[in-house]
């Protein structure tokens, strides 16, 4: 990231940094004594360190700087892509644990968008599949229902034979016409009267 806060402890990277900006070594006026030269601070002319602070040599600086374990935290550009003199001299150990809370910072937020997008891409996967699965299953549903109406047509169209009418066919087909009584009667009457006919001829030619 462009505004990313790095540490260093190297004295080329710090004087390089310094110097494309402006910056010169110095001290702070109000700080140290003849045997100490105070608190170290990087000036960039018009800037506020003007009239407090007060130039040493980088030979001067690095002594101090080394001799009390320091570390300069710094940025190369702001957020914007400008160029950055932000800077603060600290202790190795602050600069440590600051290093490490602005790659962490980083690296967490590289690690969230890798999960975000494999997750999203896990989510449209499982949308496919369940499109595909749908399509299958309503395919079978959607000819078994024509099947049903076909047959439901079939029925429909087909004549309904009532319980009465099949059971009067059965009767018909199966039981034989039986003579009347009036039918039997008449029957036997002519043969009766033939009988008798027959019986009168033979008397007469007798």
């Amino acid at each position: 990231m462009a505004n990313l806060t790095r540490t260093t402890r190297d004295h080329d990277e710090i004087r390089r940094w310094a110097e494309e900006r402006g910056g010169k070594p110095a001290h702070v006026k109000s700080t140290g004594s003849s045997d100490d030269i105070g608190i170290l601070r990087i000036d960039f002319p018009g800037y506020s360190g003007e009239g407090s602070l007060e130039p040493i040599s980088w030979d001067q600086w690095f002594e101090k700087f080394d001799e009390r374990n320091l570390s300069l935290l710094y940025q190369e550009e702001t957020a914007a892509g400008e160029r950055s003199n932000f800077n603060k001299i600290v202790s190795a150990e602050t600069a440590e644990e600051a290093e490490e809370k602005s790659h962490g910072r980083s690296k967490r937020s590289g690690a969230g968008s890798r999960a975000s997008s494999a997750k999203k891409s896990a989510t449209k996967q499982a949308a496919t599949k369940k499109a595909a699965a749908s399509k299958k299953s309503s395919a079978p549903a959607a000819s078994r229902s024509t099947g049903a109406t076909k047959k439901t047509a079939a029925k429909k169209s087909a004549p309904k034979k009532t319980a009465k009418t099949a059971s009067r066919t059965a009767g018909s087909k199966a039981a034989p016409k039986r003579p009347s009584k009036t039918a039997a009667k008449k029957s036997t009457g002519k043969t009766t009267k033939k009988s008798a006919v027959k019986k009168t001829a033979a008397k007469k030619k007798r």
